[in-house]
C-alpha cells in the first residue's frame, strides 16, 4: 500500500459549483452541441427560403419553428439544469466538506456531509433527560478524556479512484482546480482552500502522472 503524499481540505460555494458545472459541460458536450446548432441554423435557413419563395408553403414554417425551437432549447438547457441542481442542494439543507488524499496509485475523497441547521450544542442524554454539558462540569471533564464519546451527525462517504482504472484529467482554472472522472463526475478544489505550497504540489502531482 502506497503512502499518502498529499492531503488537501476544501468545500465549495454554489458559484463553484455552478461554474465546475458549466465547465465539465463546456469539455463534453460543447463541440457537439455547435455541430447541432450549426445544422439547425441551416435547416432555418433553407425554410426561410422556402417562406420567401412561397409564403404559403406550411413546410418551411413548421421546419422552421421547429428547428428555432431546438436550437434555443439546446443552449438554455444547461443553464436550466444547473439551476434546478442548485435550486435542490439548498432545499437539500446540508453543508459538504471533502478531504481528497493523493496517493501513488490513487485517489481518496472522502466527503463529510452535515446537516446545515445541525446544532453545535454539546449534550449529555441520561436516564433522566437530555442536558446541555456545561463547561467544567463532570460530563465536560469525561468528554475531554474520552473524544471518542462525542457525537454529531456528519455523515463521511469515501470514493476511491484506481489511477490505473480511471480516466482523470486536471484543468487548472482561475479560482479552481478541477478534477474531471470517467466523462461522468467532476471535483472542484477552490485555490483559495490551498496554500501556495499546496496549490504547487497538487499541480505538481497530476503534472507528473501526464494527467492534466
Amino acid at each position: 500500500m502506497s503512502s499518502e503524499i498529499l492531503k488537501v481540505r476544501f468545500d465549495n460555494t454554489p458559484e463553484e459549483i455552478e461554474a465546475a458545472y458549466k465547465a465539465f459541460h463546456d469539455k463534453y458536450t460543447l463541440r457537439r452541441k455547435i455541430i447541432y446548432t450549426v445544422i439547425y441554423l441551416i435547416v432555418i435557413v433553407l425554410a426561410a427560403d422556402l417562406i420567401i419563395r412561397d409564403q404559403a408553403n406550411i413546410a418551411g414554417y413548421i421546419a422552421g419553428g421547429l428547428s428555432l425551437g431546438i436550437l434555443i432549447f439546446n443552449w438554455v438547457k444547461p443553464v436550466l439544469i444547473r439551476k434546478k441542481m442548485l435550486q435542490g442542494m439548498a432545499e437539500l439543507g446540508t453543508d459538504e466538506t471533502y478531504n481528497m488524499s493523493l496517493f501513488e496509485d490513487r485517489i481518496e475523497v472522502e466527503t463529510e456531509i452535515t446537516p446545515a441547521d445541525a446544532k453545535t450544542e454539546t449534550v449529555a442524554i441520561t436516564t433522566h433527560g437530555v442536558f446541555p454539558v456545561e463547561e467544567g462540569s463532570e460530563a465536560a471533564k469525561e468528554l475531554a478524556e474520552h473524544p471518542e464519546l462525542v457525537k454529531d451527525e456528519t455523515e463521511i462517504a469515501k470514493t476511491v479512484y484506481r489511477l490505473a482504472e480511471t480516466e482523470i484529467f486536471m484543468a487548472d482554472r482561475k479560482d479552481l482546480l478541477l478534477i474531471f472522472v470517467n466523462r461522468s463526475y467532476i471535483h472542484a478544489v477552490p485555490k483559495r482552500c490551498l496554500g501556495d505550497k499546496e496549490l504547487l504540489d497538487f499541480k505538481a502531482y497530476f503534472e507528473e502522472k501526464g494527467l492534466c
